[in-house]
């Protein structure tokens, strides 16, 4: 037997799942001290993402993993922003993108600038957004072109399950285009939801 989950299932899933870790850590797990972004410089991580558009000539729907690594441009409790804290992050991106009737892939990179703020010592709120670029393959009159740029920007919490390890969970917004770049330049709208693991170090 086996289970085929539409798009608005495995959302289900993934919101159940990140209610399920927090209920965890936030009950069985002793607290500590100490937020677990107070004595970090960098963060790494890896996501999984599912997001499908909501804005073109045809549905596509993602799946795709983002490894991730960042490093922060200020120190907790400075002069200027307080709590606030600025990051640069490089995430990559490789994955699937399907049609009622195609399958393809795509692959891409995003810098991204991310402003996060700490609520206690077990979650960091944050927000984030960039530029990337996104190669994508996948026979659809939705991406006119290979190549596309992809402006987007989310929000999010990671929540400390561990020593300085936590679950990551997140909501991104995401738009496609080409820039210009060709004649047909179909612009293109998507919503993606997120979940991972983070390591502040």
């Amino acid at each position: 037997m086996s289970l085929n989950f539409s798009g608005k299932g495995k959302v289900a899933l993934l919101v159940l799942a990140g209610c399920m870790v927090w209920v965890f850590s936030s009950t069985v797990l002793p607290d500590m001290a100490a937020a677990f972004t107070e004595a970090t410089g960098y963060e790494l991580g890896l996501r999984y993402s599912y997001g499908q558009t909501f804005r073109g000539l045809e549905t596509v729907n993602f799946n795709s993993i983002l490894p991730r690594w960042g490093v922060f441009l200020t120190q907790p409790d400075n002069p200027l922003m307080g709590k606030l804290r600025l990051s640069f992050i490089v995430e990559g991106i490789v994955g699937s993108a399907e049609t009622s009737t195609h399958s393809g892939w795509n692959l891409g990179i995003t810098p991204l600038l991310k402003i996060s703020y700490p609520f206690g010592s077990r979650f960091l709120g944050y927000i984030e957004g960039g530029v990337g670029v996104i190669w994508q393959n996948i026979h659809t009159s939705t991406y006119y072109s290979t190549f596309n740029f992809s402006p987007q920007a989310g929000v999010g919490v990671d929540i400390r399950v561990i020593n300085n390890f936590a679950l990551s969970l997140a909501y991104r917004f995401q738009h496609n285009s080409n820039a210009g770049l060709y004649a047909h330049n179909p612009d293109v709208n998507s919503n993606f939801f997120m979940i991972g693991v983070g390591y502040y170090y």
